[in-house]
């Protein structure tokens, strides 16, 4: 039989999940080339809300939990190819050959597209766990310390325990259909700064002429097939693996950085007083299960 008994009701509960899910933060950054083009990102999300069940079968779920994107960048390069328009006489001259001439200009190079599509919100549509107790040495803790030095340093042992995900699905980033305008822009502004400042304006709507639409040139260059936002959209979620570090980025979070619950070993009875050292008693075999109603936490003395 345990010596000891510690529940918490289903709301409790909830209260204590809220509190780890809020400390949850993560962000990354990375880069890749992929034939046509290159592209990088820098991610930094939080968490928000949920709906949280204890089940009688020892599990936990979580649903509709909001991923919120604080940061999320995307910034697409690629090459425009050069187009050109060759050098001629404007004015001849009868003796010199040309009294006016257009020396002739080439459009073209490395073209980067920044783009910022931070404030969206995706989601945690489930996660599935159980409660894992753990033991933790505090790495502070020196070897020739007893538990009072280890308490009376603020480094003492303590029990553990975490929420472990054995399911956690991420929805896919929905990214709007307005980035198509996004990346035009962006890409309308590069080619218009690469025109030097002496070139008339006559010359400049040929060179258009000759680049057309633009998200028909960018599509063309990049090799999508479809829409922008469904290529983007693609190139987070699946080249990227966006999803998959999101869920593993919470699993681990969930699993072995945030406790929903600690408490030192051995665990404190009576504070010290009057000149007397505290009472602690060590604790042992602890476990941690749910059902419908509570978390019920048992250990040994001893």
């Amino acid at each position: 039989m345990s010596h000891v008994t510690i529940a918490a009701s289903s709301n409790a509960f909830v209260q204590l999940f809220n509190a780890v899910r809020s400390h949850f933060h993560f962000s990354k950054s990375d880069s890749g080339t992929f034939g046509p083009f290159s592209a990088s990102y820098a991610i930094a999300v939080h968490l928000e809300n949920g709906s949280l069940a204890l089940n009688d079968d020892n599990t936990i779920e979580v649903k509709h939990v909001k991923i919120v994107w604080d940061t999320l960048k995307v910034e697409v390069c690629f090459n425009l190819p050069g187009f050109s328009i060759p050098s001629f006489c404007i004015v001849p001259d009868p003796w010199n050959g040309c009294l006016v001439g257009f020396p002739g200009i080439t459009i073209g190079g490395p073209i980067c597209a920044p783009l910022d599509l931070s404030g969206l919100v995706s989601e945690v549509s489930d996660l599935k766990a159980r409660l894992v107790p753990t033991y933790y040495v505090d790495p502070a803790r020196q070897p020739s310390w007893s538990d009072l030095d280890a308490e009376f340093n603020g480094h003492p042992n303590k029990w553990r325990i975490f929420i472990d995900p054995v399911l956690v699905h991420v929805d896919p980033i929905d990214v709007p259909a307005t980035v198509a305008n996004i990346l035009e822009n962006l890409v309308r502004d590069a080619i218009n700064n690469m025109f030097p400042s002496w070139v008339p304006g006559w010359a400049k709507d040929l060179i258009w002429a000759l680049i057309g639409p633009i998200l028909d040139l960018v599509k063309s260059i990049l090799g999508i097939v479809g829409s922008i936002e469904d290529w983007l959209s693609d190139l987070l979620n699946s080249v990227f693996d966006l999803l998959g570090i999101i869920e593993t980025a919470i699993a681990d979070y969930f699993a072995a950085q945030y406790p929903i619950y600690e408490f030192e070993d051995p665990y404190p009875v009576l504070e010290a007083s009057g000149g007397l050292i505290p009472v602690k008693i060590p604790i042992r075999n602890l476990t941690a299960t749910v059902n419908s109603k509570e978390m019920v936490v048992l250990a040994d003395v001893g």
